[in-house]
């Protein structure tokens, strides 16, 4: 598979170009289901890293306000994190950055969350930089996050027709296949997608398609 190849590709352009702007950590994720899955993360010295396993983690309220407004937003405190404890770098340091990932007019499938361990004030060069290089990343976090991800062409074809109720011996005759490879095909795609049921499938794509942050959650200024 090129997958893993891709994604390294991805991660390591990613770092190159988060170069350019002063950061100390760095971390790219999609949005799925109100929260953030981690795809790539980066300590700010050239040693980026895909995670081995993704890590679902929740929206601060400046990542709600980035996503709702569709643009980037940070903050710049003269904040030091407090002695003892376990570090939070999110809420703890005190520059953090977040930028939608989504193109143009559409809704954000991700965001690219910048931090810096001391105080520090983006320009809008800075600003306008991490906006664009955000949206080259739309394509990839879509893909990455997509819960039909592990299917091929035919089996996401079987997964929509599942999805719009169509029984086995439908999808046998919309397909243009016996029963047994319309059977097959959908046992295929429960196995892939972890599902108990067919039924499954339907929520899985509504969700999919009214993937974004709820506005009565935002935080506003």
């Amino acid at each position: 598979m090129k997958t893993k190849p891709r994604i390294r590709d991805t991660v390591k352009r990613l770092d190159s170009a988060l170069a350019m702007v002063r950061q100390d950590r760095w971390q790219l994720a999609g949005l799925r289901s109100g929260r953030l899955v981690v795809l790539a993360e980066g300590p700010g010295d050239g040693k980026a890293v895909e995670p081995t396993e993704r890590r679902v983690q929740e929206l601060t309220p400046l990542a709600r306000r980035a996503l709702y407004e569709r643009r980037a937003v940070s903050i710049s405190t003269i904040h030091t994190t407090p002695v003892g404890g376990v570090e939070d770098w999110e809420l703890d340091w005190p520059t953090i950055l977040y930028a939608p990932v989504n193109e143009p007019g559409l809704r954000p499938c991700g965001l690219l969350i910048l931090g810096t361990r001391a105080p520090h004030w983006y320009e809008d060069e800075d600003l306008n930089y991490i906006t664009a290089l955000a949206g080259t990343l739309t394509t990839f976090v879509a893909a990455a996050i997509d819960p039909l991800r592990p299917l091929t062409r035919a089996e996401r074809m079987v997964a929509y027709l599942l999805g719009e109720g169509l029984s086995g011996a439908e999808i046998a005759r919309a397909l243009r296949i016996d029963r047994s490879a319309a059977h097959e095909a959908v046992g295929s795609v429960l196995r892939k997608l972890k599902l108990r049921s067919a039924s499954q499938i339907a929520d899985l794509l509504e969700e999919r398609r009214t993937e974004s942050p709820p506005i009565s959650l935002v935080a506003k200024s």
